[in-house]
């Protein structure tokens, strides 16, 4: 019985264990929030620990075969866990699992080929399997005797904080309960997806109203059209325009009008929660207003536009899977165009965003008079590899200031540049679309990504990425826009208040940077949230 408890007790707490060598230090240690912090967290796992005892102490006989299902089926979280801490430094968040829980499986496979050695996987694969060998062979029938019913009811006792903190109806999340393997898949999948998919409903039902008394600075019956990109996981600090020491946006600088701004930064280093506020009116303050108002496809759609929503990211699968394919979903057209993730994720069908450039000349050349064309792409996701085709693979010499590095990640920071300059060369593409058409359109062009990316930016040894755990790197974002000539006659304001930016803009704030552009105007839109800020 002892060996079966420590057994328990290294799966309950060793997440926990890790976690706080990787945080603490000296001063810390003299910190008495921070020790307070560490013991609830302890204290706080011991229910979990009677919850998982409990079944092995009531049917003894079946020890063997309950701790083997019992390893198998949650080993991978505390695998997770521990990789997570190792990466960031701190343990796997209610955002992190859902992020699993709906990305796909060619998604998954990428991350780890660009995260873990054959050697790593080796060495997983030993641990995964080596407790169940150790357990069949080595375990010896517990015999309890009378001890079994007082022991139950101990354990019992010990685990109704836990059921009841999960269970209770407007409970607060305790994040010890929540991110201990054993409670994880039940706690985040079952009650947080559950949750989650009520919010997708409300959203794909239309639930909020639509908004009211949209008016346009433009003179009636002027054409509009309005293209607005969402990047995925570009750092702003690997932007030429930004002072990067490689020219890594040569063709949107070639171009001479697209104007790059510095000081954005992400809230957020994953795509889900830093869209769900960017392109909807809700915020940290209040969060509700993902679902209790429209997003931006629903306000240009109440403005009277045509909206398009064009995707490069991997599909999912049904529509409604997030909030993002939710909304997406509003548009008059929503389409998914990079299905390579479910082909295998090195198959032929690479999802370039390239794909995306004669999809928005169709939009283009379609006879709505006021349209907006949303452009989600792929970006630099990793493999940053697969995000270019080789006849743009260019940097070769050693990275800037990274001369240091080892050979494998210095190859792997070159290709993380390419794919900056290829979705450079994508965004203007775009732009010499929109002034081809040599229309009287009033036409905007807005790119931003939803994050950043640490490509051996704060650490030599190993690539963080993104994460819930955000730095600098993670949360500093590029944000480009073009405005066409026709629009600038128009609006002579704009083109003095672009002048003068913000020294710092938080991406959350970004709906109305792109309601400013637009020219609109309605109760929710907040002059003072836009980039260029004041009274418009």
């Amino acid at each position: 019985m002892t060996a079966a408890l420590i057994y328990l007790a290294l799966m309950a707490f060793l997440p926990l264990l890790y976690s706080t060598a990787k945080s603490v230090s000296r001063e810390k240690l003299g910190d008495r929030i921070f020790l307070k912090t560490v013991a609830k967290d302890y204290l706080r796992t011991f229910p979990t620990l009677g919850l998982v005892a409990l079944p092995l102490v009531l049917f003894p006989s079946a020890a063997k075969a309950y701790l083997i299902v019992l390893h198998l089926v949650f080993a991978w979280m505390l695998f997770g866990d521990l990789w997570h801490v190792h990466l960031f430094g701190a343990r796997a968040g209610i955002n992190t699992w859902y992020s699993m829980f709906v990305t796909t499986r060619g998604e998954i496979a990428e991350y780890i080929r660009n995260n873990m050695t054959p050697g790593q996987w080796l060495l997983i694969g030993f641990v995964y399997l080596a407790p169940v060998a150790a357990i069949a062979l080595g375990l010896p029938p517990l015999a309890l005797g009378p001890a079994r019913w007082p022991l139950a009811a101990g354990c019992a006792l010990l685990a109704v904080p836990l059921v009841r903190n999960c269970f209770k109806k407007g409970a607060r999340h305790k994040p010890a309960y929540m991110l201990n393997p054993f409670v994880s898949v039940f706690y985040h999948y079952f009650l947080y997806t559950r949750r989650y998919r009520v919010l997708l409903k409300q959203i794909a039902a239309h639930a909020a109203p639509p908004f009211a008394g949209i008016v346009s600075k433009l003179p009636p019956g002027t054409p509009q059209t309005y293209v607005i990109c969402i990047g995925e996981s570009a750092n702003r600090q690997h932007h030429g325009y930004a002072g990067y020491a490689r020219d890594t946006n040569e063709f949107t600088r070639a171009l001479g009008d697209v104007i790059g701004f510095t000081g954005v930064r992400s809230q957020y280093a994953q795509t889900l929660p830093s869209l769900e506020k960017t392109i909807t009116f809700a915020t940290d303050a209040a969060p509700e207003l993902l679902y209790k108002k429209g997003s931006i496809v629903d306000y240009f759609k109440d403005a009277g536009f045509k909206t398009f929503w064009l995707s490069n990211q991997y599909a999912l699968g049904e529509e409604g899977d997030t909030a993002i394919t939710a909304m997406a979903g509003h548009a008059d057209e929503s389409k998914c165009f990079n299905f390579s993730a479910m082909k295998g994720f090195e198959s032929a069908s690479s999802g370039l965003d390239g794909t995306l450039i004669p999809e928005l000349e169709k939009r283009l050349a379609d006879p709505a008079e006021k349209k907006v064309i949303f452009l989600h792409m792929i970006g630099s996701h990793s493999a940053y590899v697969n995000r270019y085709p080789a006849s743009f693979k260019h940097f070769t010499d050693d990275p800037p200031g990274r001369a240091h590095l080892a050979a494998a990640a210095k190859e792997l920071l070159n290709t993380y540049d390419d794919s900056i300059r290829y979705t450079d060369w994508v965004i203007a593409e775009f732009v010499k679309r929109l002034r081809a058409r040599g229309s009287t359109d009033a036409e905007y062009l807005l790119y931003f990504s939803d994050h950043g990316e640490d490509c051996f930016d704060t650490t030599d040894d190993k690539i963080l990425g993104h994460g819930p755990i955000a730095n600098e790197p993670m949360t500093s974002v590029p944000l480009q826009i073009w405005v066409s000539d026709r629009l600038k006659a128009l609006r002579p304001d704009l083109v003095r208040r672009m002048a003068q930016p913000k020294a710092a803009y938080r991406l959350e704030d970004l709906i109305h940077l792109a309601i400013d552009l637009a020219s609109l105007d309605n109760p929710d839109f907040r002059p003072e949230k836009s980039l260029f800020g004041g009274a418009v």
